[in-house]
């Protein structure tokens, strides 16, 4: 790992990491949000300044995230958007959700008479991933380097034969260009259009795959090959239905346990990112830890986690939070995953 080992938080400019490229499978930056809140929001003497910073974490998060890998990216409501500009040009994003923090002392902003416009109760929150599933209802064939034997055999018989477009749809009776495609386009023939192709001696060269019965084919494909594939690709298991608008307290302030912080994030967020987008061991990576609830929430879990932050107080404050998790992991009830448990029920098991 270099320098820096998993398991803790360290005093240092997240730059100086030291880890391999595409080695971590869950980043959760919560970086400076420039003149909002905190000391730490106050350092540039410039907007420009701060932005070519962001360039260069964009650029230290695209060298260690996986491939498989997801990013989240806290940001205001008033700057943001020029964030994302820049972390678009690294990342495939993948939502843009917003965070109302439901505390009910916050709330009590949207009734002050002082305001001149709507009361400011959200942060903005940008998932982004390093994969192909760019849209929200992906395949297991989203990824072009998956199933690249069978695409190539059915593709290179495709062009040896001359054959037309409208040939295959007269034989099969379906739209069919997508069986031969190399792109993340491709599908897996159709069994009527597989038994068409059979019949009709469309396959030139012996493949002892495609001598199979369909049936047996399909089943290779979809169950062996599949369970191989969803091994690698991005995990989201979106258990707790969560949607763009996130609602949740923040609830450090609530229990009086700011940690002495000025941007606390909530524990119960915190956690519903970490099971949704990571498996337990996957390491779970803190450009900015600050009071170390990301770090803590993913001992917590079972994930490993690495941190960094500049500043020593909230370091030292951050990691006895880690070490109280780890010395005492049966005071928590980590979240037991499954297609029987229903969301509320796994909201309760959010403990705080």
């Amino acid at each position: 790992m270099g320098k820096y080992e998993l398991g803790n938080i360290y005093c240092d400019d997240f730059l100086n990491n030291g880890l391999q490229e595409k080695s971590v499978q869950l980043i959760i930056a919560d970086p400076p949000y420039f003149e909002v809140k905190g000391d730490f929001d106050f350092i540039w003497d410039s907007f420009d300044d701060y932005l070519a910073d962001v360039e260069k974490w964009a650029k230290e998060c695209k060298r260690i995230l996986a491939d498989n890998g997801t990013l989240f990216w806290y940001g205001d409501a008033k700057n943001i958007a020029y964030s994302q500009v820049i972390l678009d040009r690294y990342f495939n994003l993948q939502n843009s959700m917003v965070w109302e923090n439901t505390y009910q002392h916050k709330q009590q902003i949207r009734f002050s008479e002082d305001l001149r416009s709507f009361a400011p109760l959200t942060e903005r929150i940008l998932m982004y991933s390093n994969d192909y599933d760019v849209n929200a209802l992906g395949t297991i064939y989203d990824d072009p380097n998956n199933f690249t034997e069978i695409k190539q055999y059915l593709r290179s018989e495709k062009q040896k034969s001359g054959l037309k477009s409208d040939w295959f749809v007269s034989v099969s009776s379906t739209y069919c260009s997508h069986f031969f495609a190399l792109t993340s386009q491709w599908a897996f023939p159709t069994e009527k259009a597989y038994k068409a192709f059979q019949k009709s001696g469309f396959f030139q060269k012996p493949y002892d795959d495609l001598r199979k019965e369909y049936e047996d084919l399909r089943k290779e494909y979809e169950e062996d090959l599949r369970k191989e594939y969803e091994d690698l690709r991005r995990p989201f298991n979106n258990v707790f239905n969560l949607q763009e608008v996130l609602n949740f307290s923040n609830e450090s302030q609530r229990t009086g346990k700011n940690y002495d912080h000025d941007t606390v994030k909530p524990e119960k967020l915190t956690r519903a990112l970490i099971l949704t987008c990571s498996r337990p061991g996957d390491i779970v990576f803190v450009p900015f830890s600050g009071s170390g609830t990301e770090c803590a929430m993913a001992q917590r879990e079972g994930r490993r986690y690495i941190g960094f932050d500049v500043c020593e107080k909230y370091v030292i404050i951050g990691n006895e939070r880690c070490k109280k998790e780890k010395i005492q992991p049966t005071l928590f009830d980590p979240v037991e995953l499954t297609k029987e448990t229903s969301a509320p029920e796994l909201f309760e098991g959010l403990k705080e």
